[in-house]
């Protein structure tokens, strides 16, 4: 058989039956547990576009991570095969993630109703067509809230909720949303302004809105939007069942015209991912080596995928880094599945699963101190984090311990938080970042009296230079708390300077050891 053949029966027709099995496979669960069951407790941008975006990596890196090796690439990380892994997950990501849009509209048909108290008769439908039906104005409710978004918390987001009770109803709600975007790194005198002008024009419009504008209602299901409706009804309404509520926004287009193009984007972004992958496939040249270890069944012999599992091992040889990064994740998983947002949860719901903010410190809740250093605003603030943990815990494992470096984390995080709520007035904190930052304190004392050998010192200076330094630098851009970095980091070199009064030498020898 010809490389082509070679290349296309071991890697492109695998990686057909994976990619479609996948794609129905899911499409199938989500339609069947959550549009027809209504059992799966998950929000609607998790279904929509984090669970499919992430779905496709589980297969990928199970079946198609060694046949990818059979090609000869070239590249920086793993003779370039990363990237191929990459372009397969994306062109089953993508016809996933376009499917889900087609799914959850095309699965409801239009109701048509006399009157809005009518649609409590219909509780799995979707989409309604009330003939008559007025509003009352005066009892709507607000709420507004913000949300932070990017890599650095780069964007900041307003939302106005207005939920207004139909007339003759108790539980069901006329929703009208309105929200602005606008840089995270302007000063607080801008955004206070650029705040007080949203809410002034949002004002202005709800005043003149036409609540009869509306060719069908939407109602809507688990999501952030939901929510932020759901707060504006119990502001004035603290009794109300949260799960009893119905939301219905208005759609102003033709009911024919809520699939647009999504049924013929799910087969062309699939064709096209396939053509990419196809291409992709056929071009380099097999590596014979690869080859001939792949038929005798041989593993891989550079596997990156292996080395982060070990390394993530509670058992292995970084057993206090691997706890540490393992509960971040599962604190984080544990708010995701409870419904925070996975980008930019609000500083609202941030406090109430534990966030560190200084009214509820001095009233007593000082577990938030500690609580605090576990939580994440979002999937970007934890992963820049674990980055910065893995690096900085790793180097400090082998000197103090496990048990000492944990206790060092978490030391670090009640002096960080402590900092934060002295500085800030009305910051609600969370992250593992003042703690990280105490661990490079720890690292700059070591650096700085000597207790890493030449070499580490000047590996670790680079390291300081480029984590602490590029943090703090964003840090008075705006948007992330500083004083928790600072007060980690100054709390992190004093509790350095005391292990190298009291331990200096075992210190040393822990690193002669570890060598």
């Amino acid at each position: 058989m010809n490389n082509i053949g070679i290349k296309i029966k071991e890697i492109y027709i695998p990686f057909l039956v994976i990619s479609i099995t996948t794609i129905i496979l899911y499409c199938t669960f989500r339609w069947a547990f959550d549009i027809k069951l209504g059992v799966l407790p998950l929000k609607e941008n998790l279904l929509n576009f984090w669970i499919p975006f992430s779905l496709p990596w589980i297969p990928i890196l199970i079946w198609l991570r060694r046949r990818i090796r059979l090609l000869n690439v070239k590249g920086k990380r793993e003779n370039g095969h990363f990237g191929y892994q990459f372009a397969m997950a994306f062109a089953i990501a993508i016809p996933i993630i376009v499917s889900q849009n087609y799914i959850q509209k095309a699965s409801f048909d239009l109701v048509s109703i006399d009157n809005i108290e009518e649609i409590t008769k219909y509780s799995n439908e979707k989409y309604f067509n009330v003939n008559s039906f007025s509003v009352n104005k005066k009892a709507s409710n607000s709420y507004v809230t913000t949300r932070t978004s990017g890599r650095y918390n780069d964007n900041l987001t307003f939302h106005l909720y207005q939920s207004c009770p139909f007339e003759n109803s108790v539980n069901i709600w006329y929703g009208v949303e309105y929200k602005k975007n606008l840089s995270n790194h302007i000063s607080d005198t801008r955004k206070n302004f650029e705040y007080k002008s949203f809410l002034e024009k949002a004002e202005r419009e709800f005043v003149t809105y036409n609540f009869q504008r509306v060719k069908y209602f939407e109602k809507l299901g688990y999501s952030d939007v939901r929510d932020g409706f759901i707060e504006a009804i119990q502001i004035r309404n603290p009794e109300l069942n949260k799960a009893d509520q119905i939301i219905l926004v208005p759609e102003s287009d033709d009911f024919e015209d809520r699939l647009g193009t999504s049924l013929p984007w799910i087969f062309g972004s699939f064709g096209i991912g396939c053509l990419v992958i196809l291409l992709m496939v056929v071009i380099p040249k097999i590596d014979k080596k690869e080859l001939i270890d792949f038929k005798k069944d041989k593993p891989l012999k550079d596997d990156d995928l292996k080395a982060i599992l070990e390394f993530l091992d509670p058992r292995g040889p970084n057993k206090a880094t691997a706890v540490l990064i393992l509960l971040n994740i599962m604190v984080f998983m544990v708010m995701i599945f409870s419904g925070l947002n996975i980008v930019s949860p609000t500083p609202r719901e941030l406090l109430e699963v534990g966030g560190n903010r200084r009214f509820e410190v001095i009233k007593g809740e000082y577990w938030r101190l500690i609580t605090s250093i576990f939580i994440h605003g979002g999937l970007m603030h934890l992963l820049m984090n674990l980055i910065g943990l893995g690096i900085g815990a790793s180097l400090l494992e082998g000197i103090l311990g496990k048990t000492k470096l944990i206790l060092s984390f978490i030391i670090c995080g009640v002096f960080a938080s402590l900092a934060s709520i002295y500085w800030n007035e009305n910051t609600v904190s969370v992250g593992a970042s003042g703690a990280i930052f105490g661990l490079y304190g720890l690292i700059l004392a070591f650096t700085i009296f000597k207790i890493y050998p030449n070499y580490l010192r000047r590996i670790n200076w680079m390291l300081l230079g480029l984590y602490v330094g590029v943090s703090l630098l964003f840090g008075f851009l705006g948007g992330i708390d500083n004083a928790a970095h600072f007060g980690g980091l100054i709390s992190g070199f004093i509790l350095g300077g005391l292990l190298i009064l009291t331990e200096k030498e075992n210190l040393k020898n822990n690193i002669s050891s570890n060598k």
